[in-house]
């Protein structure tokens, strides 16, 4: 069993931190005490570290931190973990032109190993709590003292905090102050859910949106194609193949900006962990499932999380419009205030009535050379996401 180290700090501070190597040491009772305050806790569930942990070793470390004040009470908690990342994820169609000409000649060029605080996968939230009485800028400090030492010993690149709103920001931005460069991520598309289902949604709808609906479902009735909500965790386990991965699989490769590839272990565990949380939307053609959708459903909100396609059908039958219609109706179904549409297919999230939360990271080289190199460029390699309007989809 891997011993958690035990830190006091300097005089300056009233902090003291444990710092473990392995979700399975943390203290449970301390890191739940300090999740419970927060609205992202699902992100923050031990059940969901343990899955990353176990499911992608094989790409990367991972430490767990809780924070003490000077009365041994549980004051903070962050997860971290390194990551080789390919630094052009988040850059511009032109820039990423650039390093694909570059890498055939050098494959390796910008692909980094990255130290985050917070998680190696793309679900648009941080892993940084804090409780409601914390000092949040002196607990920061300590943090990034802790992570240049881990970034010293794993021989990191880059150091980046993500993915923060705007309000968490204003205590982060002290890390500008240590060398950190801040940027925009991916905004996060968000839908309040007040309605019942996708049918009493679509009569919300003004007639031009509502329409273009109709078409898109009529285009996926010829095609034959079928819908199953699957919640039950035997059948999933069942459905779940590699063929079905594969569909996810293809959903990456397509995706302009792609940090992690999962395995398929992580769906699985994913579905054995959460039972009755996880929902499954899947399309099938006859017997084939050709299309799935995966969400995590909470007492507060509902969060898509990954999905899979075969793009040979989709055009004929609009199948990501309509695994996506299929999603928000099961999704309404559930009762919660919100759901989280994840951070790609900009536009059309946004037809659906999505609003958009812009995210920040904070960005910073090791070594004095890279780090000059990351200003110059900053940019370039990570330029502010384009905003796509807000649509007025509903009828007066």
């Amino acid at each position: 069993m891997t011993k958690a180290i035990d830190c006091l700090i300097k005089s300056e501070s009233i902090y003291s931190y444990k710092l473990y190597n392995s979700i399975i040491d943390v203290d449970l009772d301390d890191w739940k005490q300090v999740c419970q305050t927060s609205d992202s806790n699902i992100y923050m569930d031990i059940r969901l570290l343990l899955i990353i942990e176990k499911t992608m070793a094989d790409f990367g470390k991972f430490w767990y931190i809780i924070f003490y004040d000077q009365n041994c009470n549980p004051s903070a908690c962050t997860s971290l973990s390194t990551f080789k990342t390919d630094l052009g994820v988040v850059a511009g169609k032109g820039t990423k032109e650039f390093i694909t000409h570059v890498r055939q000649l050098l494959p390796s060029f910008l692909y980094l190993n990255v130290l985050f605080c917070g998680l190696p996968i793309s679900i648009g939230k941080n892993h940084l709590i804090f409780e409601k009485n914390a000092n949040q800028q002196l607990i920061i400090k300590l943090l990034d003292n802790i992570m240049n030492t881990i970034a010293a010993q794993e021989k990191t690149k880059l150091t980046i905090y993500k993915e923060f709103t705007s309000q968490e920001c204003y205590q982060l931005d002290i890390l500008v102050q240590l060398n950190y460069l801040k940027g925009e991520s991916l905004p996060m598309h968000s839908f309040k859910a007040k309605f019942a289902n996708f049918s009493e949604y679509c009569a919300a709808l003004k007639s031009h949106y509502r329409n273009d609906i109709k078409r898109s479902k009529r285009k996926f009735e010829k095609t034959g194609l079928r819908i199953v909500q699957l919640k039950d965790t035997e059948k999933v386990l069942q459905v779940y193949t590699p063929e079905i991965h594969q569909l996810y699989e293809a959903v990456v490769q397509k995706s302009e900006n792609k940090l992690e590839t999962l395995p398929i272990s992580f769906f699985r565990e994913l579905a054995i962990n959460f039972p009755g949380q996880l929902i499954f939307t899947l399309v099938y053609k006859d017997d084939k499932i050709v299309a799935f959708n995966c969400s995590l459903c909470t007492q507060s909100s509902v969060h898509y999380l990954f999905c899979g396609l075969d793009y040979s059908l989709n055009a004929e039958s609009d199948l990501y419009f309509n695994l996506m219609y299929a999603a928000l109706d099961e999704a309404l179904k559930q009762n919660v205030p919100k759901i989280d549409f994840g951070q790609t297919a900009d536009t059309f999230k946004a037809r659906l009535g999505s609003y958009q939360t812009p995210l920040y990271m904070y960005i910073k080289g090791t070594g004095y050379l890279l780090n000059w190199i990351i200003r110059k460029s900053f940019y370039i390699l990570f330029p502010n996401p384009v905003l796509v309007p807000s649509y007025n989809i509903y009828k007066l």
